[in-house]
Parts: structure tokens; C-alpha cells; sequence
């Protein structure tokens, strides 16, 4: 009886015990919401989702999420003919209404060149790049190797989670040169070993390290990350998720049993990376659960986003129509990049009138050229909109006429042809190719423009001092710089045909001629 009573009396404490630690068990769900490449798409149109409804679907999910993290991925403001005008504006209203709180740094943040980045940019943008460093060592004063955000969960302990910051090696050839002197951009698994081992990891109040990284991944590529130089980031010790941008790809994947997200363009989709905190007596136990990308084109606009929007709309004619289309014309890096594109075509056909208008008596003949990356979007059925035409050239670089001959334009088409960049969009020429598919001759006009005949040759002058890996020797007998930049050109040039009636069409687009 003893005995029995003994056992009774411990069965009795066991229970006592459970209850007890069930009762400061507690459960929390921390999601971490982001954005990439937005590159300004503040107006809704195809693959964007415009500002107003990007804030509104972001604030939607947030509050069905308590313990939410808002980040950004890179490229925010450039690469939108309406934030080139506006310089970007709106980007600060937009990122506080829905709560940014880092961003990783992308090429693109350099487009308006550092002092833009350091003095206007990082005034509210609390940037994140490891791998970025001085000339003389050392981070540049207006961003951090890795910030540290904190929630408060339900057992009233601070959840710390850390992002380390990453950009893509390949910046320096992305954008102007001179845009990142006194910049170095070093190995992306070195400078992230750096910080999560030699730094965070010596901090054992952090719960959760995630790569925020300006390096391209996709769900074509067997390792998801496509940059040679970053393959092996998922295999990092105490890595815990990585955020990725760049390659404008939807991507939800694992490797190594590491979450990999990335949300399209264009604030096109919001990623979304949940993870489930169990605390059980003190001890806390991480999991991922959940991970998706989640269409924002369809998220109810925010009110004052969206009046913010169109006031800039109106103030600077984006609406006004300046052309119409017969067809949908499309230019996109991931259908046609190594073709000559109707959008190439009508842009360097409008390089050559503007040099024609400015110079009426030239009897040279007059290529113009424009780099595949260069240009940013297609041209669909329907009218077409200021923002829309000038959303092709969003950069609005400059336009530079030089001298050739026939050899050295062979030889510019042909590294046009033999890049990874794209095919060197041109227009109204015929090209011959040999068995090596190299061109052996080309011809304006039905005449054969010889090796040692004279050319002039218009283009954008990004690839004129080694943009994406071009030849800047070719460019050494500069005649002069257009006053107006390419987006200007293109525009006038559409306006142009709208006022004899010409339609934008694939029957009478000016395509070059391969054969």
C-alpha cells in the first residue's frame, strides 16, 4: 500500500510539473517582409504595382502580422523615367508608410553617383553592405556591415534579429565608373563570413542572421544563386535565411536547408520569410515555417500614396499621349536579349534623325547604337503615355557621335553580338555573316561601307568608356555630345512620327537586316 502511495505521489508531481511548464510556454510568429528592384515604379502598370497599392497590400499584411519586419532589397529609386524626374521623391513617403527599416545596397543606388547615395539617399535609408569598403579600409560612413532589429515577443523578451548586408561584384561594371571611385566591392563570401563568424556569432543575443544581399538568384540555376562568387553562401555556418535581388526573378527555394526569397521587380510581389519562436521555460526554440511571395498588383491602394502619385502625374505631363502602337513590342532581357528588339530599333533610328536634323548636309553614313541593358521596358498596343516611352530609357543617359570606319564598326557590332550583356541594339542596316556567324560586311542604304570608309556612329555613352566590357578604344575620334540625352531623343523622335501619322508597328519597324 506503501508502495502504491509512493507511486501515486510522483505520478501526482510528474502532472503538477507539466502543468507548471505549460504555462509559460508561449508562441510567436516573426515574419519578414520584403521588397527588391523597385527602381522607382511608383505608377501602376504591367509587372509594377505602383506605389499606392505596394503600401496598401504591405500594410494589409502587416496587420495580420504583429512581430512584422519591413526590408528592401536594393535598386529603390532608379530605373523609372518618373523617379529620374521627380529625383526619386516619393521613395521617402512610400518607404515610411510602410515602414522600411534597412535596405541591402544595390548597383543601381549609385546611378545619381555617391554624393546622391551618401547625403540624400542614406538620410532615410539605413543601408546594409559588408562587402562594400573604402579605398583605405573600413565601411563608408553612411552605411553598416549588418543592423540588428528587435521585436518584443509575448513572454516579454527581445527577439534580435541581424541582416547582414551584400552587393553585387558586379557594380563596378553596372554603373559609371566614376560614380564609385574610392569604392572597393570585395568578395561576397569573405566579407559575410567576416561579420556572421567573427562578429555576430560572438554576440549570443542574436536569434536570427539573414543575408540581405544585391546578388542575383534564380530558380533556373541548380545552385538558385547565380553569381560565381556567391554559390556558396547558403553553406555559411549560422546562416539562418537569405533575402535576395538583382535578377528582377521570383524565386522560394531551400538550399542546405537555408530559405532563399526573392520578389520579382517593380514592387511586383512582397516575399514574405515567417519563423515560429517557442519559448519553453526560458529556452527558446527557431524554426522556419512559412515562405511565399505574394502578388501585390492587386492590393487596395493606399489613399495618400496614391494622391501623392498623381500630383507628380500632373505636374509633369506624364499622361500626355505621344505615340500609338499597332503591336506589342517587347524588349526584356529574359525573352529576347540576344536579338535585335523593335523598341532597339526605334530608338537608335531616333538617334540617327537627331544627328541628321542637327547636321542636314552629313553625306557619312549615320548607325545608331544603344546597349541592350540600356533599355529598360517594351512598348505595348495602344497608346503611348510620356512616362511609358521614357520608362525605355529610364537613365537618360548621354548621346555621343564619333567617327568610324568600316573596320571598327565590324568590329562594334561584332562585340555587340559576342557579349553576355545583350545584343548592341541598331537599326536600318544589313549585316552579312559568315560560317562563324561574325559580320564580314555591312551595308547602309544597299551601299557596303568598306574598312577604310568613313562612318559616324551615334550612340548612348555608357559603353564608351567600358560599359558591360565594350572596347572604350573604339570611341577615341569623338565628333561632339548631343544637347539633349537619350530619353529626350527618343521622345521627340516618337512625337515626331505621331505628327505625320505613323504608328509604332512590327510591319514598319526599321530592324536591322541579318544575312
Amino acid at each position: 500500500m506503501r508502495k502504491n502511495k509512493l507511486l501515486l505521489a510522483l505520478f501526482s508531481s510528474f502532472l503538477f510539473s507539466v502543468n507548471t511548464s505549460s504555462q509559460v510556454v508561449t508562441m510567436d510568429t516573426v515574419s519578414i517582409f520584403s521588397i527588391n528592384d523597385f527602381h522607382g515604379a511608383f505608377v501602376k502598370d504591367r509587372g509594377a504595382s505602383g506605389a499606392a497599392s505596394l503600401v496598401g497590400m504591405l500594410n494589409q499584411l502587416k496587420a495580420k502580422n504583429p512581430h512584422s519586419i519591413v526590408v528592401s532589397g536594393g535598386d529603390n529609386f532608379s530605373g523609372s523615367y518618373f523617379s529620374r524626374i521627380t529625383r526619386g521623391e516619393p521613395l521617402q513617403q512610400m518607404f515610411e508608410k510602410m515602414k522600411v527599416e534597412l535596405s541591402a545596397v544595390g548597383n543601381h543606388e549609385f546611378d545619381w553617383g555617391l554624393k546622391y547615395v551618401a547625403d540624400t539617399a542614406a538620410k532615410y535609408i539605413p543601408f546594409v553592405s559588408s562587402n562594400i569598403l573604402k579605398a583605405k579600409g573600413g565601411s563608408p560612413s553612411w552605411m553598416k556591415p549588418y543592423r540588428i532589429v528587435e521585436r518584443t515577443l509575448r513572454d516579454g523578451k527581445v527577439f534580435r534579429v541581424a541582416f547582414v548586408g551584400l552587393t553585387t561584384t558586379e557594380t563596378p561594371l553596372k554603373t559609371k565608373i566614376e560614380n564609385v571611385e574610392g569604392l572597393n566591392f570585395i568578395h561576397p563570401l569573405g566579407a559575410a563570413a567576416v561579420q556572421v563568424l567573427s562578429e555576430l556569432k560572438k554576440d549570443n543575443k542574436i536569434d536570427l542572421i539573414v543575408l540581405l544581399m544585391h546578388i542575383g538568384t534564380d530558380m533556373k540555376d541548380p545552385y538558385r544563386i547565380v553569381e560565381p562568387d556567391s554559390k556558396e553562401l547558403p553553406l555559411l555556418p549560422g546562416v539562418d535565411a537569405i533575402i535576395s535581388a538583382h535578377s528582377h526573378e521570383i524565386v522560394l527555394d531551400k538550399i542546405n536547408n537555408i530559405p532563399i526569397i526573392q520578389a520579382g521587380s517593380n514592387g511586383s510581389h512582397i516575399s514574405m520569410l515567417q519563423f515560429q519562436i517557442r519559448n519553453n521555460n526560458g529556452y527558446r526554440d527557431i524554426s522556419f515555417i512559412k515562405g511565399d511571395t505574394l502578388n501585390a498588383q492587386n492590393g487596395v491602394a493606399d489613399p495618400e500614396m496614391e494622391k501623392i502619385v498623381n500630383q507628380y502625374m500632373d505636374q509633369y505631363h506624364f499622361s500626355d499621349i505621344v505615340s500609338v502602337a499597332d503591336d506589342d513590342l517587347i524588349h526584356d532581357r529574359l525573352v529576347n536579349k540576344f536579338k535585335y528588339t523593335i523598341p532597339g530599333a526605334y530608338i537608335t533610328k531616333g538617334y540617327v534623325e537627331y544627328y541628321k536634323k542637327l547636321h542636314p548636309d552629313e553625306k557619312l553614313p549615320v548607325i545608331g547604337c544603344n546597349h541592350f541593358g540600356g533599355i529598360r521596358a517594351s512598348i505595348y498596343k495602344g497608346q503611348v503615355n510620356r512616362l511609358q516611352a521614357g520608362n525605355l530609357l529610364p537613365f537618360g543617359g548621354n548621346v555621343g557621335a564619333y567617327r568610324f570606319d568600316g573596320k571598327r564598326l565590324k568590329k562594334l557590332l561584332n562585340d555587340g553580338r559576342n557579349t553576355n550583356a545583350g545584343f548592341l541594339q541598331t537599326s536600318g542596316i544589313s549585316m552579312k555573316l559568315n560560317n562563324e556567324k561574325q559580320i564580314v560586311e555591312v551595308s547602309v542604304n544597299g551601299k557596303p561601307i568598306h574598312d577604310n570608309e568613313p562612318c559616324i556612329v551615334v550612340l548612348d555613352t555608357y559603353i564608351t568608356t567600358g560599359g558591360d566590357g565594350y572596347d572604350d578604344s573604339l570611341f577615341s575620334d569623338k565628333i561632339e555630345e548631343m544637347d539633349d540625352e537619350s530619353t529626350s531623343i527618343f521622345i521627340q523622335y516618337l512625337q515626331s512620327l505621331r505628327a505625320k501619322g505613323k504608328h509604332l508597328s512590327k510591319k514598319n519597324a526599321p530592324l536591322p537586316i541579318v544575312q
